[in-house]
This record gives structure tokens, sequence and C-alpha cells, in this order.
């Protein structure tokens, strides 16, 4: 007899009263599933039950006495006999249900299972999927599921959440992250059958509130506390209130202050352990500073570096067993007590740290993604265990942080934690998730990896199917978990929150930043056209979990290819081209805009109102307002021809199309005809260029050599320009024989086309920008590559390893041609700030290099020899001339034309070189993001002015923000310059002053010590120019470049305004001179020292950067940018009080 529950039926859920409050909570939310989905009349108890009804019977074994009375599967126990932790059986028993747990979160796992099956997500509220209304639910016959977690302790740490408790505020009511929110998100935890969380402890103290432990023990989740919160304290938002209400004024968070000090620390601690000593809890011991800060030592005095290391040990190891007594003393448990080997505690650790046998140690990866060491052969021993803290959010130092999306592919996630649980961290998986959104998938793929990791493999592809299938109706699991896996292949190339100009070419080997762009543009298009056929009801919810992060990402991919390419057109003379990639730039700021707008205000009816907020702070800002360059002017018109590479004619050797542009470097059009070789195809052979055209060329047949010529004429005005094309069939006789042949300087091999790999493993969708990852389970693992030459010479190496680490060990692979010897290769990279990391953690990939010496002509074998476990590559490239900069080296085999659109790759993982042929579509901006987000009227950005006294606290927000009341009046370049002519004037007490002015070298600005280049900016209507130094002008020891303006004022004291977009990483610091004499530290904004805090990256910012004192008459104004990139807007000399004034006032 099969379990069946019909619309209108009447249940009885049935359970012991005897149990856990926690599971009582679940059955309510069981009985408000049943009724929303089946829609059924309902009695929970044990008495008093329906007649003629069916039964549902809930309860955990040892404790229900109505479980009792059936048998338990055998799978509930572990191979000793005794129940497995949390885990749960789902059984038909005659017409009836029986959900049964191990202990109080193994019923609840089963319930929400259960819950699931109904058609219940978890995400239902987070993500406001729809609840799926059913006639009818039936399990067949004899229908058993059992089953339990692999990782003891699996959860999330709530961080960076400051847009959380905005949106907790506007929508839940309360004053910030409370009960009511924690409520719905200790629910969802539950339901993706986690069970573990560090609370927020950025913007409030979980602790400050007793109530907030006791509903997260009566729910059964347990709580914990992040490396630099000991004993269930959060510090930064503790300590101060604390000893300020206990008269503690002069209290240290300092242990190694002796006497009453260390009294007052204990007390704190103790009190801390006495409220949560009730509660399921895990304590962090040992100590750092108040807020992820340094181990303080003020105590610690007149000691040698190795006597100091020495103290800091015993230090904190008398800590740590002070506060283990403290909890032998208190509790009559032993409870989970976690300590962190963590930035500055790790090398104490190392030095010979005594930690007790029973604590779990916490490992880190570098917060990118990438595990820096895993425990030893004796730390895997250990009683307590080994668990890690793994990062898909992060607030970083400057520049570097992460906390708009998640881009993090969920295969890279899987392989570094099943290597991790290989190598013996299988206590505790705690991820930070930021303020949960929008990071559904990634909350839900680590519940689920560390559910199943030691059970059966978890596939990304699979996972995102059954995700999403699970999650929405239509069966769109397969196309969506292919576009979703292969859309973070791409888009954490370089997280979109860190992008920046010139990361990418647009020249060398092709075009590597359309290449992404249009993969980016084939999977936007298919998620567009899904959205389309998802049930009304669910489209919210696939915007927010699908939607989102595609769109945003290729906005803002497209928004910086368009910015680089106006740039490069200017400095190619195609000038027009520049003009129109400035405005398509400014058109997909506004898209991405326009769908943050979306997202907060109109999907959900504005239910997510705050939560997503990627252009303010707190926290970090997103990367935005990238530098084009428009043309100052427009000239005649007249034909340009640039070719694939910068080359001055096409050379065939391989299945591969080349591109030449055709573009004009005036105003108008003209009329181009193509004339070429009958064995060539050819994209276009005839039309008209506005601005600039990319003809496609492909060869239609390598059976013989061929020489001959291409001619690209200017029809309407009878120019002409011709270049060579030669074409080797040397590829008909050697392809089946190589992986890869030279052509263009250049060999290009995915590291998974090994014509050998012994001791190596493919990892599916891990390679960097699509593809596979290829890596070594053992040492001594060899891959061997067939390739051809068609020069000869000194060639360089170029390894795309994926950039894993190992603090502890080495990182080297050997490499030899055909039968020589072997040369090894090392990663100097084996920790974080060692070595490349840094570029290496912001481009995920690591280029090792080998000069490779006397290659003839031919035919080679390229074998790599792995000498430390774990080395993996996603590519290797060999130079066979002078390497160009690039990023991706993307020029591939095997082109295929048939897919030069991009209607078929990108979306399987598939190389993205089969885009890099073609410039990106052109689109209709304004019905675009009318179709999908209606109509939004955007309005200008905020203007921030920073405040005179500079905060040395760079985590808050100081500025006054003024919100415009409308876009300033456009004005041509020529116009702006024109202000250069004069010298500038005095008028109501203030002088205005366009910096890129300065560009037009008159007398009156001009620059100094270096080459300048100007940009577009947001002053005039968004039509405004500012300046800046480029990479590369600055020079230790020489004198800065400068910006200098001739002045006339009627005299007194004057501040110098500045509208400045620093550079989000470097200091951005400025001196200033006043008739060549320089300005004191102490007139200078922050006394000369930075101008960059977070809330100034990325944006544009009125910075008061001087006060002077000036006589009346004509002075120089001198601003000196003593770093690059560093963009000056307007400059505003005034001696009233007033802020500078709006664009709409200039």
């Amino acid at each position: 007899m099969s379990f069946i529950i019909e619309h209108g039926d009447s249940v009885n859920i049935i359970y012991d009263f005897a149990e856990a409050e926690a599971v009582s909570i679940a059955i309510n939310n069981l009985k408000t599933d049943l009724q929303r989905t089946v829609g059924v009349r309902l009695y929970k108890g044990n008495g008093n039950l329906f007649g003629n009804a069916t039964d549902i019977i809930v309860g955990t074994i040892g404790v229900s006495q109505i479980i009792g009375a059936f048998d338990v599967p055998a799978t509930m126990f572990d191979e000793n006999g005794k129940l497995r932790k949390e885990a749960y059986t789902i059984m038909e028993f005659g017409d009836s249900l029986v959900i049964m747990g191990s202990d109080r979160r193994g019923t609840i796992y089963g319930i929400y299972e259960f819950c699931e099956m109904l058609g219940v997500s978890p995400w239902y509220y987070f993500a406001d999927v729809p609840v799926k209304e059913r006639e009818k639910f039936e399990l067949e016959d004899g229908y058993v599921k059992t089953d339990y977690p692999t990782v003891e302790y699996r959860g999330f740490f709530i961080n960076d959440e400051e847009e959380l408790e905005h949106w907790v505020q506007k929508y839940l009511g309360e004053e910030t992250i409370g009960l009511k929110a924690y409520e719905k998100i200790f629910e969802l935890v539950l339901r993706l059958k986690a069970n573990y969380m560090w609370p927020a402890m950025h913007v409030n103290s979980f602790n400050m509130n007793r109530e907030n432990g006791a509903l997260a023990d009566r729910m059964g989740v347990v709580i914990g506390t992040s490396h630099c919160d000991m004993l269930m304290r959060s510090n930064n938002r503790e300590w101060k209130p604390w000893k300020a209400k206990k008269g503690y004024d002069d209290a240290m968070y300092d242990y190694s202050v002796e006497g009453r000090n260390r009294e007052i620390l204990k007390e704190y601690w103790q009190e801390s352990i006495e409220q949560n000593k009730d509660f399921e809890v895990s304590y962090t011991l040992g100590m750092r500073g108040v807020h992820d800060s340094g181990f303080e030592i003020r105590g610690l005095k007149d000691k040698t570096p190795e006597e100091l290391t020495q103290a800091k040990v015993d230090l904190l190891e008398e800590i740590i067993n002070t506060q283990n007594d403290m909890l032998k003393n208190i509790l009559d448990y032993n409870p989970v007590k976690i300590f962190v080997p963590y930035k500055e505690v790790l090398p104490l650790y190392d030095f010979g740290l005594k930690v007790p046998e029973d604590f779990t140690l916490i490992w880190s990866n570098d917060n990118y993604g990438y595990v820096r060491r895993y425990p030893s052969e004796k730390e895997k021993l250990r009683v307590g265990g080994n668990g890690i803290y793994y990062h898909n959010s992060y607030w970083a130092p400057a520049g570097r942080s992460y906390v708009f999306l998640c881009s993090t592919p969920l295969a890279h996630t899987k392989n570094e934690l099943s290597k991790a649980y290989a190598e013996g961290i299988r206590k505790l998986w705690v991820m930070n998730i930021g303020a949960i959104k929008p990071l559904e998938q990634e909350m839900s793929f680590l519940a689920r990896l560390a559910w199943d990791i030691d059970k059966k493999d978890v596939d990304v592809d699979e996972f995102v199917t059954e995700w999403i299938n699970k999650t929405f109706t239509g069966g769109h699991g397969a196309e969506v978990a292919k576009l979703l896996n292969s859309f973070s292949q791409l888009a954490n190339i370089r997280k979109i929150e860190t992008l920046d100009n010139d990361i990418f070419s647009q020249t060398a080997y092709g075009d590597e930043f359309a290449a992404v762009v249009n993969s980016l543009k084939t999977i936007y298009d298919k998620a567009n056209e899904i959205y389309e056929t998802i049930a009304d009801e669910e489209k919210d919810a696939f915007c927010q979990m699908v939607m989102l992060r595609i769109h945003a990402v290729y906005y803002t991919y497209s928004q910086y290819y368009y910015a680089d390419r106006s740039k490069l057109c200017c400095k190619q003379g195609k000038m027009q081209a520049a003009k129109v990639y400035t405005e398509y730039s400014k058109a997909f700021d506004d898209l991405r805009r326009k769908l943050i707008c979306y997202y907060n205000n109109i999907m959900s009816e504005g239910k997510w109102d705050r939560m997503v907020t990627p252009e303010e702070f707190p926290p970090p800002k997103t990367a935005m307002h990238p530098a084009c360059m428009p043309p100052l002017a427009i000239g005649e018109r007249k034909m340009l021809v640039n070719l694939w590479n910068d080359e001055d004619s096409f050379c065939f050797v391989r299945k591969a199309s080349k591109w030449f542009e055709i573009a004009n470097a005036g105003a108008g059009e003209f009329e181009f005809k193509v004339d070429a070789p009958e064995w060539l195809e050819v994209s276009e052979s005839t039309g008209v260029v506005s601005h600039e055209k990319r003809i496609i060329v492909s060869v239609k047949d390598f059976s013989e050599d061929r020489q001959g010529t291409i001619t690209v004429t200017n029809v309407t005005d009878g120019v002409s320009e011709t270049f060579e094309v030669r074409v080797s069939s040397l590829i008909t006789k050697v392809e089946k024989d190589c992986v890869a042949i030279e052509d263009g300087g250049i060999v290009v091999v995915k590291a998974e086309d090994a014509c050998a790999a012994q001791g190596w493993k493919t990892v599916k969708r891990l390679g960097r920008g699509g593809g596979s990852l290829l890596e070594a389970a053992e040492p001594d693992s060899i891959a061997t590559y067939p390739v051809y030459f068609t020069s000869e010479g000194e060639f360089k190496l170029e390894i795309h390893r994926f950039p894993s680490l190992n603090s502890v060990g080495r990182i080297r692979v050997a490499v030899r041609i055909d039968e020589g010897e072997w040369s090894v290769i090392e990663s100097e990279s084996v920790d974080e700030h060692k070595g490349t990391w840094g570029s290496n953690s912001l481009n995920n990939v690591d280029k090792l290099y080998f000069d490779m010496q006397g290659i003839v002509e031919g035919l080679h074998n390229i074998s790599f020899k792995v000498i430390d476990k774990y080395f993996a590559f996603s590519k290797f490239v060999i130079y066979t001339r002078e390497r160009k900069c690039n990023n991706l080296a993307l020029f591939c085999s095997d082109y295929n034309s048939d897919t030069a659109d991009g209607s078929n790759a990108g979306c399987d993982g598939d190389e993205i070189c089969a885009f890099a042929e073609r410039l990106p579509d052109i689109q209709d901006f304004d019905r675009l993001a009318a179709d999908l987000y209606g109509d939004i009227t955007l309005r200008p950005r905020r203007v921030y002015y920073a405040e005179k006294p500079y905060n040395n606290d760079t985590l808050v927000l100081t500025d006054t923000i003024i919100y415009p009341e409308g876009y300033g009046n456009t004005k041509e370049p020529a116009d702006i310059l024109a202000a250069a002519d004069s010298v500038f004037a005095e008028q109501a007490g203030s002088v205005k002053i366009d910096a890129v002015t300065a560009i037009k070298q008159t007398e009156n600005a001009f620059t100094t010590n270096g080459a300048w280049e100007y940009c577009n900016s947001e002053s005039y209507g968004r039509n405004g120019l500012a300046v800046y130094v480029p990479e590369g002008v600055i020079k230790d020891g020489e004198p800065a470049p400068a910006i200098n303006f001739k002045v006339n004022c009627t005299g007194g004291m004057y501040t110098v305004w500045t509208y400045m977009r620093c550079h989000h990483i470097r200091p951005s610091i400025c001196k200033v001179d006043i008739d060549n004499v320089r300005l004191a530290d102490e007139q200078m904004y922050n006394n000369g020292k930075r101008i960059w805090r977070y809330e100034a990256e990325y944006i544009w910012r009125w910075i008061p950067l001087a006060v002077t004192d000036l006589n009346e008459g004509e002075h120089l104004l001198t601003i000196e940018s003593q770093h690059a990139s560093v963009r000056f807007d307007r400059i505003y000399l005034t001696k009233n009080s007033e802020l500078p004034p709006q664009d709409t006032s200039w």
C-alpha cells in the first residue's frame, strides 16, 4: 500500500510531546507546508486524532515512544553499530508515513526533506521561490530513504552584512539584524541541512541580546564565532559597550597587561560563557585584536625577535589554558572548542604553540578560495579534528574585495574542499557568504557538498540541474546548469568587483576581451530566452537566483570592454569609433544601474530594497567608472586598415580564422570593397563603414601552399590598401601527429589534450575561462603533448597553473623536450603574500615561465612531470617570438566557422576563443532595458564630499552625500579646453578649473614631469573630461607628474577642492605647490598622506585637498600626482565655506 494524500484529506501529524522544541518548530512548519502545497486538514499531536485520516508519524529515536514501535533501518547505524549523528529515515508504512531521526536535527532534516518533496524550497522566503501547489502527493509502496551528513558541522558566516541590516531595517522593521531576521535565517540553514553559523558581527553583536542565542538553540542551530571573537564574544560591537557599562574605561583588550586588566578580561569572557552555557554553541579560544586586528602585546617589552616570538607563544598558551579552565569550571559538558591558526597567530602555532588535543583546528583559505595548507599526519589524529573557514565573499584590503556577487565556480569550491576532506579536514566547514543574497547557489552547494562528500560524487552540472528543476517548473535544469557553470568560469577570469582598464588585450593573438564579452553575451541571451518561458510567478525567483549574476557580469565586462576599445581606437586614429564606444560603455553602465534598481525596487514588489547596493558603501563597492577616451575632435573621412595581431600580412598554417579591421578615422561614412583570392573566405566583401568593421578571413582549402593578396578599397574616395596572404599546407601533413602547431608566434595547448597523462585527473568545469583542469593526484605523474614548430630558436614556455597553495611545502613541476633532461619549474606563490600571489588571486592563474633552448623546426614532445602533489594547470603557451602582452592566450585551434556567430559555443564550457574573431554586437540599449526592467529613469549618481578632518577608521562612512537634482549641461571637448587660453579668474570668491585644460599646454594650463592622458568623466552631464598619469610613467627618484594652472584671486584663505577618482588600491597621495613652493603637510588633506579610503574606492569624490593663504593677484597652482591612474576632473578654489557646486551649477 502506498502513501497518498490528496487535496482536502484529513491528516494526523503524530508526535511525542517529549520532543525537543526544535523538532516542534519544524513540525509546525511541516503543518504549514502541507496546507499550502496539498491543502489538507490537519491535526498535530498525539491524541484526539482524526478518524479515517492519513497519519504522518514524526519522532526522534530514544525520545519518542511512538517511534520506538518501529524498526530502525540498518543504514541509520555506522560500522560500529552506533546511531549516526543527524541521520533521518523517511519511510512508507502501510498508508502512513514515518519520519524518524537519530537526534533532534536528524528529525528536523527528515521533516524538511519531506517538505521539499512536497514542493517547498528552502528558498521560499529568501528568494521568493513559489510553493508548488498540488492536488495529490504519493510515495510508492515500500518507499524508504535514509540519509545522514558526512561533515559534522556545516554552515555559514554572515559577514560584511551592512546590506542585510539595511534590508532588515526597511522590510522587517528591526533596528538591526535581530530575532525576526534570525528566525528566517535559522530556518533557511536547517532547510538546507546545515547546522552551524557564525552570526553577523559587523553591525551588531549577536551576544548582546541573549534571546538571539536562545532562539538558535530552540530551533536547533549551533552558533559559533570567527577567528577574532573569543568565547562567543563579538568584540567589534561588544568590548567597548561592555567595559563602558562596567566602568572599566581604562581596560585594554590585551592579556599581556597583567593585574587588574587580566581580571577584567576574564570577567568579560566568563559572563559570555555563563550566558551561553545552556545553548549548543562552539567556543573559539585564543586571542587576536578587537576587530580582526593583530594580537596585542603591550606588556612584552625589551626582547629580541626570537625572545618576543617565544613570549607570544607562552602568553597565548596561558590565555588558551585559562579560557579552557573557565569552560571546565562553568560547563558540565565538553563543548566544541575551536582554535583558528590565522594571520599573525599561525606563525606562533608553527613556532610550537601547544593546543589541547580536543580542540578543533580551523584552517583557512587565502580568502579567494584556495586552501593554504592541510593538517599534518599528526594533526589528522587530533581528537578534536580539523575544520576549514572558506570564502565565497570577502571584504579585502584596498581594491581586492568581492562582496557583490560570487563568481567562484562551484567546481573550484568542490575541488578545493574535496582535497581538504581527503587530507583530513572533516569536522567543521564554515563558509563566508557575505549578506546571504545573492549567494543562494553557493550556500545550497556548500550544504550539499558537506552532506554528501564521502558518499557520492557531487557533479556540478548534475547539482545545478537538480537544484533548478526542484526550484522551477519547465524542466530547464540541464540548460541552466550549462549556463551557470560556463558563466562562472568566464566571470572568475577576473571578478567584476576588481575589474579594471587594460586587464585584457584586444590585439594580441586576436581579441581576447571580445572573446569573453561575446561568450558572456551568448549566455546572457540564452538566459533571457529561458526567463521568457519561466512561469510568471517564478520569474522573480529566477531573476534572483540566475539572472542577476549573469546580467551584472555581462554589463560590467561590456562596460570595461568598450572603455578599453575607445582608448585603443583613439590611439589607432579611429576617432568616430572611439566616440561610439565611449557611449556604449556608458550605456552598459546604465543597464547595470537599471538592473540594480529593478532588483531592489521592482522585483518581488520591492521586497529586497537595500539588499543589493554594489555602488554604495559599506561594504566595499564594485568596480565602476572605467576610463574611456572620447576623441577631442573628429576630422575628415579617411580609411584605416588594421590587421590581426598588429601584423602587416597574414600567414595561415592551421584551421583558424584571422581578421582585419576597416575603420573611418573621421566623420561620415564610406563604401568599402574587399578583393581576396578565391581560396579565402571573407565574412563581408562589400558594405558601408561609419566607425569600424571587422572582417573575418579563413582558408577554404589547405591542400597546397598558396600566396596572394587582399585589397581593401574605399570605394567612396577611391583609396586602396593591400596586404599579403600566405597559406601553408603543412597542417594536412602533421595534424594527426600533434595537438597544436605554431602560428603567429604562439602555440596554445589545452592541458586536457595530452596524448598521454598517467596519474592525472581531469577536473571538469575548472579550466580558466572554459574547459577542464588537469590535476596530478600524486607526484611523478607525467603528461605529454606533441607540438609542431614552424620556426626555430629560443622560445618561452608559459604554464597557466591553477593557483592552489601549499604554505608548508613546495609547488614544482618538471618539463622536458623530447627525451632531454627534466628541468624543474617552481612557483614561489606557495601562500598568500608570497611570489605573485597578489596577481594570481585576482586573475585566478599562476603563470610560470621557462626558457626553451635550441628548438628546431618540426615535431617535438613537450612533457610535464609533477614533483608536488596537486599541481594543476589548464593550458600551456609557447611564445616563439617576443611575447605580446595578453591575459588569456586564446588563439586556439580547430576553429569552426559554423559557430562564428556564437550560437553554440560558450554555454557548455567550450573554448571561448571561437568568439575572438568578431566585434560584439550593437544593441538597442533603451529597448533592451525597457524589455527587461520596465520604464526606469535613472537619477544622477550621488555626489560625495570628503570631510575635512580625516577619520583614520576607513571602515566607516564619513562623506557628506548630496543627491543632484539633474545632470549638468553638456560641453564639447573644444569648449572645455578653451578655458586654458586665459588665466583662471576668481568670481564671487571662487575659482573654477577643469583639470583637463592642462593637456592643451598653454601658459595658463599645462602639464610637467611626464605624460598625462585624458579620459571621460561624469561632469558636464556625463560628457566631461579628466586627466590622469598612465601606468609606468612615474619613476622612483624622479619628479612626480603635475598639472599646473595660473589663477588670479582677490586674496584670503582658500580651500583647494579637487573632484577626483582615487586609485582603488594605491594611497593616491597628492602634493600641492603655490608659486613653486610646496605646501606643508599640515595644510593638506590627511596631513599629505593617503586619500584612499574604502568609501572612496571606484567613485568620483570631492576632496578638500589643501588650505592655503593667497595674496591678491596671479599665482601658479600645481597639483602633483604621486600615484598613477588617479583621475582629476575639476578643481575648485574657494574662500567661502560652501561645498563645491553640483554639475548643474558649474
